[in-house]
């Protein structure tokens, strides 16, 4: 008779518990921090070394409480995820705005493809500045300002995604700065157009004259 697995171990009582799903081998863990219970993979099969990646999830989820950063994170990507659905939502609820479908879109052929696997709450100066760059370079020239200012607005609202759940704190938001390519605005005309255009106003007018006269 083939001896039963244990599924699940309790590590810590009522804190931290290694269990496996079925139809899997790799283990999971469940801990709680500040009352909440996670969940997060192990990546492990052996259940010594799950219990030892376990410790270390909870230990890691206190220092980052204690230094003021969310103790339980997640990727860009799963929160990006989130956010399209909360719009995708409100869109069908004919409760969207008119710029989420735009958003959507920056989310998906941008901001994922490039912070999809970062830490939400770990976006830093330095990160953003690489994104103008690998920007630049997938657009093959320098985006106009409200085009920035698009991909901004689109990256508040998985910020905003991301405080809602829990997942990073407001303190963690980088400051967005947009510095597109303004749009190019036709140069004021010169001496010799404005005289230009006024000898063709004046024939124009001529024109329109001659021709009420021959009418009448």
């Amino acid at each position: 008779m083939t001896e039963k697995k244990d599924t699940t171990h309790i590590l810590v009582p009522n804190t931290l518990v290694v269990f496996v799903r079925p139809r899997s081998t790799v283990w999971q863990c469940r801990y709680q921090v500040d009352g909440k219970w996670q969940r997060e993979s192990t990546n492990e099969r052996n259940l010594d070394d799950a219990k030892r990646v376990a410790h270390d999830l909870l230990i890691e989820a206190n220092v980052r409480k204690k230094l003021n950063a969310a103790p339980i994170t997640r990727t860009f990507k799963d929160i990006a995820r989130q956010a399209i659905i909360r719009m995708e939502k409100l869109i069908a609820d004919g409760d969207g705005k008119s710029m989420y479908k735009e958003y959507i879109s920056i989310i998906e052929n941008y901001l994922i493809k490039f912070f999809g696997s970062y830490k939400i709450d770990n976006i830093t100066h330095q990160l953003l500045e690489e994104f103008d760059a690998w920007r630049i370079k997938k657009m093959v020239t320098p985006p106009k300002h409200s085009t920035v200012l698009n991909h901004n607005a689109a990256l508040n609202r998985v910020f905003d995604e991301g405080i809602y759940r829990g997942y990073m704190y407001e303190i963690n938001r980088p400051k967005l700065v947009a510095v597109g390519k303004k749009t190019e605005r036709r140069p004021a005309f010169d001496l010799p157009e404005v005289r230009a255009l006024r000898a063709n106003f004046d024939e124009l007018k001529e024109v329109d004259v001659n021709f009420f006269e021959e009418s009448q």
